[in-house]
């Protein structure tokens, strides 16, 4: 083999995993809906092979004996006449056969509570391959009612068409035999009235037609017909698959979140820094970086360590696709791995339709007296001292109309310039990229961009949009931080919780601030953080 014939090979083979991927992933990740829908249909078929009774089936054969065409004496008796087609012969005659007439003499032949439409019903008249031979099949629930059905059928429907016939052939001999009294015995006309009259009587008989015969009566069938119950049963089942299988795939393309880390990344693939598991959060209380379990808090020093290895400057951007998705509990949670390590923090919040880092951290929260009214003076350059995160500095979203925003955005890059001269880490908290245009304007000015998805929340489309936004503004956009995702990258008892700063906020006695929550100790498993 070639290596071309080898290469399209390859192709051929690459094509089709394509192509049947979205099935296979789409039956894995709905494979309960699948599994229900398939033993349903199981359930179902078994109960009715099994329940709604056998079906029993017979045939008898009318034999058709055509008239030629050309004879003078057929015309307008009603008989089969021989069209030269053999096909359309024998239609025809099936459709003299299989009349309602016929089976009200064959529900009088049956008697017992049949009806004309219960033996109609019954009833099927077809023509036996291509032969001269009509085939009346009965269905019936016992052998012995499907065989009567038949042969009465058959034998009502000729009873019926010979009553017919015998009416057409009166008639035509009432009217030869007064023409012939008008003519003279030894005329040329006569002897052919003659001739005629004497055809008609040999076919004159009681209710006697004389191209339709029973050529083989029905026998009680030896069994039920159709499939056994467990070929049902099977068939049902694969049916099922079939149907829950598309199922499936319409919930894959019309649910608008994604579903697991393997969606995520087959729509934006990116490197996952960082992977939080779902968490249990109290009513009540927000996910601060101090209320994170050890194991998510140890996920955050992966992904300081991470950005840091990377040599590609201290300006972090932090964003999703939509809201919700966790990325302020990331920024803030960031913000905190590095104050950890001594690093100092300028944590600004530029989402200002949605100032949730300002709520949850700024002047209102946690900052002291002193500090809120120096902001209020405007005295300093406008960020506040975060309590809690020893080194970290919060520059508040501000408030008012969208002015503000852009003149804060204008003024970003000094802003960065003198946190950088600082040797200060700059974390951007921004609203969902694709949502609002800041978002790619702050990218723009930024060292590193992460992305914050949410499986089971974040929206397909948006994430989407997202990729397409960030790629067309070539942001340097470094990796990707699951949020409420289990993964192998999340330990089991390493890593502990966020620990620079509680010890200065113990008093003399050594009792804890009550302003600021203990470090959680709770598992990881339960709502997953917002």
């Amino acid at each position: 083999m070639s290596f071309d014939s080898a290469g399209r090979d390859g192709e051929r083979l690459a094509s089709a995993e394509q192509a049947i991927g979205p099935y296979l992933r789409a039956i894995r990740r709905h494979w309960k809906l699948v599994l229900v829908v398939t033993v349903l249909a199981g359930v179902i078929a078994g109960y009715t092979a099994s329940h709604g009774g056998k079906t029993y089936q017979a045939s008898s054969s009318i034999l058709v004996s055509p008239l030629p065409e050309g004879q003078s004496s057929t015309l307008g008796i009603g008989t089969v006449v021989d069209t030269g087609d053999p096909a359309r012969t024998i239609q025809t005659a099936a459709a003299l056969i299989d009349t309602q007439q016929a089976a009200q003499a064959a529900a009088k032949i049956l008697g017992n509570g049949w009806t004309a439409g219960a033996v109609k019903s019954a009833v099927g008249v077809s023509p036996l391959g291509a032969s001269n031979v009509v085939a009346v099949t009965a269905q019936a629930s016992n052998p012995q009612d499907a065989a009567r059905v038949a042969n009465a059928f058959a034998q009502g429907s000729i009873a019926y068409r010979g009553s017919v016939v015998q009416k057409q052939v009166a008639a035509e001999l009432g009217s030869l035999d007064a023409r012939l009294a008008q003519l003279p015995a030894n005329s040329a006309e006569a002897q052919a009235l003659s001739t005629t009259v004497s055809q008609l009587r040999t076919i004159q008989g009681r209710n006697r037609e004389p191209t339709l015969s029973v050529s083989q009566l029905a026998a009680p069938p030896g069994g039920a017909t159709g499939a056994s119950t467990w070929l049902i049963v099977l068939l049902a089942l694969a049916g099922g698959f079939v149907l829950g299988s598309v199922a499936a795939l319409a919930l894959e393309t019309f649910i608008r979140p994604v579903r697991d880390r393997a969606e995520v990344l087959s729509i934006y693939e990116l490197p996952v820094l960082a992977t939080i598991p779902r968490i249990r959060k109290r009513r009540g209380r927000d996910l601060l970086p101090w209320n994170l379990p050890p194991v998510a808090f140890e996920q955050m020093r992966m992904l300081r360590v991470q950005l840091t290895l990377g040599k590609r400057g201290r300006v972090i951007m932090v964003t999703s696709a939509g809201a919700g998705d966790g990325k302020t509990t990331v920024a803030a949670a960031l913000a905190a791995a590095f104050a950890e390590v001594n690093d100092e923090v300028v944590l600004m919040d530029l989402d200002m339709r949605r100032p949730e880092m300002t709520r949850l951290l700024g002047p209102d929260s946690i900052v002291d007296g002193h500090e809120r009214a120096e902001l209020a003076n405007g005295a300093g350059d406008g960020t506040v001292p975060v309590r809690p995160l020893p080194g970290v500095k919060l520059l508040a979203a501000p408030k008012g109309d969208l002015a503000k925003l852009e003149a804060i955005i204008k003024t970003l890059p000094a802003q960065i310039a003198q946190a950088k001269r600082k040797g200060a880490y700059v974390i951007i908290d921004t609203a969902p990229v694709g949502e609002v245009s800041e978002a790619l304007q702050i990218a723009g000015v930024c060292d590193q961009v992460v992305l914050v998805a949410r499986p089971r929340h974040t929206d397909r489309r948006r994430l989407r949009v997202a990729r397409d936004l960030l790629e067309r503004a070539h942001a340097p956009t470094v990796g990707m931080v699951l949020v409420g995702e289990e993964s192998s990258m999340v330990g089991g008892d390493y890593g502990y919780g966020y620990s620079t700063g509680l010890g200065s906020m113990l008093d003399d006695n050594g009792a804890q601030d009550a302003e600021v929550p203990a470090v959680s100790s709770e598992g990881v498993r339960g709502v997953e953080p917002g």
